[in-house]
């Protein structure tokens, strides 16, 4: 199916809010990146350009005012031969060609990303490698931690989020795979922990092979889930992170994702001297900058951090001054040895 097919199907789904369709903004992203000018328009005047649009706007008014010289990005293409090249490529056009900040970028992303789900799940579309989907990040915004703030970090969160905390940096993996990360999904001799399809922002599989520091805290987390259940026998539970207050409403369950940065953290983080944009994301960028640091490859990161194209896994990787000093000083002498 082409592109166009399957964003035509998806837009007229009905949603909880909107039983016509998709909402106005999903319209328009899908509609820029499936339509393409003609080709005596390519490099238009405006006025021409918006007269176009709104003639086929008349005709559809689901057909949103989009199209420019840098539309029709994926128009006729067999959505099953997207992968993430084509959208790092997108980006790079919203970006660059049409001067798109990077929260509208995400708007583009995040329903490219829907479409392709759709495709796969509804229509049964086989994907030669399903698409990798990373938001781009704002400029300027503190993307890695430095052991030591991380420490800080750690020491003024409360233990159960602190816990999530260590494992995020030695697994590198988001909120939601370590809030929601169940016992089943951990290997018996805790070696591995395997992330179900549907846990998983891709919507595929995913194997990590856990390392001492996740073992460590795997095992933290099992003495004290056995304590609390000495106590109080009615505590059960399935997932690793679970609340253990038992005057807590939550008690046995995890924290809603939104909670893990709530008002705690935001105070932790002042406390640690953190800038107010640190998220729990932050936690991948800094464990992807920490590898890099130590000399992992990209083809390396890609395996243990779960990225599914080099291109996603560069994106989380910053270098500081100190790095790209050290990097440069590599080639020193070797001109005249």
């Amino acid at each position: 199916m082409t592109f166009q097919e399957v964003a035509r199907l998806y837009l007229r789904t009905p949603t909880k809010k909107l039983k016509r369709g998709k909402s106005a903004t999903a319209q328009h992203c899908l509609n820029w990146m499936g339509h393409k000018l003609p080709s005596g328009l390519r490099d238009p005047v405006t006025r021409k350009v918006y007269r176009y649009s709104k003639f086929h706007h008349d005709k559809n008014p689901h057909l949103k005012i989009v199209m420019d010289k840098t539309s029709g990005r994926f128009h006729n293409k067999d959505i099953g031969t997207l992968i993430s090249n084509d959208v790092t490529e997108m980006e790079d056009s919203l970006i660059f060609e049409k001067g798109m900040s990077p929260s509208g970028v995400n708007n583009y992303v995040k329903y490219l990303r829907a479409l392709c789900n759709y495709a796969k799940s509804k229509r049964s579309v086989k994907f030669l490698d399903f698409p990798e989907f990373e938001v781009v990040e704002p400029d300027g915004r503190e993307e890695t931690l430095t052991a030591k703030q991380a420490r800080d970090l750690i020491q003024h969160l409360d233990p159960l989020r602190a816990d999530m905390v260590e494992m995020s940096l030695a697994t590198g993996q988001r909120n939601g795979n370590i809030t929601l990360m169940r016992w089943d999904w951990i290997h018996p001799k805790h070696t591995n922990v395997s992330v179900p399809a549907l846990s998983t922002k891709n919507g595929e599989r995913l194997m990590l092979v856990l390392n001492k520091d996740a073992k460590r805290i795997l095992a933290k987390r099992l003495e004290i889930q056995s304590r609390v259940r000495d106590e109080h026998p009615s505590f059960s539970t399935e997932y690793v992170f679970a609340q253990i207050d038992p005057k807590g409403k939550s008690f046995g369950k995890p924290f809603a994702r939104t909670s893990v940065t709530n008002k705690t953290w935001k105070q932790a983080c002042a406390k640690a001297g953190l800038p107010s944009t640190t998220r729990f994301h932050t936690l991948r960028h800094t464990f992807a900058s920490w590898h890099s640091g130590v000399g992992t490859t990209v083809e390396e990161l890609m395996l243990a951090g779960g990225w599914k194209s080099a291109a996603a896994a560069r994106r989380y990787i910053h270098r500081d001054e100190a790095d790209t000093v050290r990097i440069s000083a590599r080639t020193e002498g070797m001109l005249y040895q």
